[in-house]
Parts: C-alpha cells; sequence; structure tokens
C-alpha cells in the first residue's frame, strides 16, 4: 500500500468512527431515558443520604452504563487501528493504564462540574443557567491556566530541547515579534504515537511553546520553525482571547438554551422538574444538540484564525517552499487527508484542509514579489 492509499485508507476508518460516535452519543442518551435503566439509576442512587451524595451515586452509575459502550469503540480507534497503521507505539498495558487515567480524571473533573451545576439549579432555580454559564467560563479559563503543569504532566515528560541553536533561533523569533517567549520544552510523544505535534500552551506565567519529540527527531529546523511560527502567530492574533471569548458565547447559548428547553423535553421523557437527578440525560442531550448545531460555526472561525496563523508564519519565515514541505511531512506522518470531502471540513475540521494550506503556500508572495 502507497503512503496516498495507506493515508485515505486511515483516514476512512477514522472518519467513519466519527460519524459513527456522532450518532452514538446522543441514541445511547435517548435509550438511557426510554429504557427503564434511568429510573433504576435514580432508586439504586436514593440510597445515599443527602441529595449531592444521590447525584454522586447516579452519575457513577450513569458513567458505568456509558463506559460500556465506549470501552471498545475507545479500544478499536485508539489502539486497533492505530497499531495497523503503525502509527502507535505503544502496548497494551500502556493503553490501559493510559485510559484508565483518563476516565478516572473525567470523571472526576465532570463530576465536580454537574455538582456545582445542580447546586445552581436547586439553589437558584431561576437563574442558575446564568450562574452556571458564568461559572463555566471561570473554569474554563483556569483550566486553560493549568492544563500545561498540571494535566499534560500526568501523561507525558516534559524535556529540554537539546538544539540549543534551534531554541536560540525560537527565542530570537519570538524577540522579533514582541512575543515573550520564556520556556522552550519538548515532549515525550512518541510514548504514545509517531505523529508529529507543536502547541503554544498555557496563559500567563504558564506560557510556553511545546515541541513533541517526533517533530525534533523527523523536522528539519527550518520546518519546526515555521510551526513555532504559526503557534506564535495565534499568539500574535490574540486566539486564545478570541477562543475564550467565542467559547464564552457558545456557552451562554448553550446553558441558556438548556434553561429553555429542560422542562419541557423533561416532561416527554416524565422527568418532573429539572431539580431531579434524573433530568442529568436530558440536560446531556440538550448540550450536544446545541453542540452539534454551534460546531461548524466554531470551525469556521477556527479555520479562519488558523489560516492567519499560516500567513503569519508565511510573513515570519518567508520560505514557503519550507512551509509547503512541512505541512506535507505533517500529512504523511500523521497519514492527514490532505483533501477530505467538503462536507466533512465543514463540520469537523477547525484548520484547513492540508491541500488548501499547501495551495495558499504556493500562490503566496512575500514583500519582494518571489515565491515557490
Amino acid at each position: 500500500m502507497n503512503p496516498d492509499e495507506k493515508s485515505k485508507a486511515y483516514q476512512r476508518i477514522k472518519q467513519r468512527l466519527v460519524l459513527f460516535n456522532l450518532i452514538l452519543t446522543p441514541a445511547l442518551l435517548f435509550l438511557t431515558l426510554v429504557l427503564p435503566m434511568n429510573t433504576t439509576f435514580v432508586q439504586w442512587a436514593a440510597v445515599a443520604p443527602n441529595h449531592y451524595a444521590q447525584l454522586s451515586l447516579y452519575f457513577f452509575y450513569f458513567s458505568l452504563w456509558m463506559l460500556v459502550f465506549d470501552l471498545p469503540l475507545s479500544f478499536y480507534s485508539g489502539y486497533w487501528v492505530e497499531h495497523q497503521f503503525d502509527l502507535s507505539n505503544q502496548t497494551l498495558g500502556a493503553w490501559g493504564v493510559d485510559l484508565l487515567k483518563r476516565s478516572v480524571l473525567s470523571f472526576i473533573v465532570s463530576l465536580g462540574l454537574i455538582i456545582a451545576l445542580y447546586a445552581l439549579i436547586w439553589h437558584q432555580p431561576e437563574s442558575w443557567w446564568f450562574w452556571a454559564w458564568i461559572s463555566f467560563v471561570a473554569f474554563s479559563y483556569g483550566m486553560g491556566k493549568i492544563f500545561p503543569v498540571l494535566v499534560v504532566p500526568m501523561f507525558y515528560k516534559y524535556g529540554r530541547v537539546e538544539d540549543q541553536l534551534l531554541v536560540q533561533r525560537i527565542l530570537n523569533l519570538g524577540i522579533r515579534y514582541g512575543l515573550p517567549i520564556q520556556n522552550v520544552y519538548s515532549i515525550n510523544l512518541s510514548k504514545t504515537t509517531k505523529k508529529a505535534n507543536a502547541a503554544f500552551m498555557g496563559m500567563g506565567k504558564t506560557k510556553r511553546v511545546v515541541l513533541s519529540d517526533t517533530l525534533l527527531q523527523n523536522f528539519t529546523a527550518d520546518e519546526i520553525e515555521t510551526v513555532v511560527a504559526h503557534e506564535l502567530g495565534h499568539f500574535k492574533h490574540g486566539d486564545i482571547w478570541k477562543q475564550l471569548v467565542m467559547g464564552t458565547c457558545f456557552s451562554g447559548a448553550a446553558f441558556y438554551g438548556a434553561s429553555r428547553s429542560i422542562d419541557p423535553l423533561g416532561e416527554y421523557f416524565h422527568l418532573h422538574g429539572i431539580s431531579n437527578i434524573g433530568t442529568l440525560p436530558v440536560l446531556f442531550f440538550i448540550f450536544y444538540g446545541i453542540y452539534c448545531l454551534l460546531t461548524p460555526l466554531q470551525n469556521a472561525l477556527s479555520r479562519k484564525m488558523e489560516r492567519a496563523a499560516d500567513l503569519f508564519s508565511l510573513s515570519a519565515f518567508p520560505k514557503p517552499a519550507v512551509f509547503v514541505s512541512c505541512m506535507e511531512k505533517l500529512a504523511r506522518v500523521n497519514l492527514a487527508d490532505t483533501d477530505p470531502h467538503p462536507l466533512y471540513e465543514w463540520f469537523f475540521y477547525d484548520h484547513p484542509a492540508i491541500r488548501k494550506r499547501i495551495d495558499m503556500a504556493k500562490k503566496w508572495n512575500d514583500h519582494d514579489g518571489s515565491g515557490l
């Protein structure tokens, strides 16, 4: 199988899995509500001594129910397919440990959010959606700050970039554009995958440039500087704050939409009153529906920011041939679909398709009028 055929085969499987999961999630929520399952969970949770303990126990049962279906899908998508296409470096045991850590962390964080949400529902029944929205925005901001220093180290190790000339090039790039880069880290992404990536993480004092070891091993210094310039473009354009504002608006729409539709939808499933913990799947159902409605708009705005970051990268490092080689190598290493179906790209892609990014670079001219 040649590289193009391999990429197409890989992406065909991954895209089908994404579409299947898009349907599976609301289907499972619907089944939870129409089958005796939901009532059973509420009854089992009723043995707990107070409302908060009952909510916690209910969410535990609900999470196990969803995990029964998610586990085989996660195994097939995250382990089997990745090994079939020689993209994973993980043993089954290591994959299982990471899955366990992700599941426990997700459960703990989600439980905390749900307890806070129902506390507002129980104590502020008229304005709960507004305070939930404000609290969620504050939580998202806080997660942006602590994610690189608390969450990432649970799965990967930071290290120093051995190539000090490359580090200096990155620091000089930041100085040239007045961008405060104090920390350039490598991360051992190769412990799980052969894919390459780079990111500008954190906010305030936790800001850092992070380069995967797979990127450092397989890409030239020029290509890495191009990637970093793209990430710095996001910082220069204030994209972190734009995304925070965008998330604030979208989450506000989600919470307000939930407040307006929870009662009639709850009545449809014979659940009376949002204060009933059995309405949690209804809330998830509403949030998921609003997410699906807003995803195309969110991704369209994201693709616009990514295109602007690409243009910044080409201006900061005006070697379009290097940009093209970098995109082609990323597509090859990550088995990316360079030219996805337009509808799939419209709904799911938060970056422009790689073919469009390459075509843009080929047409790009620097300030002297020279191009490829």
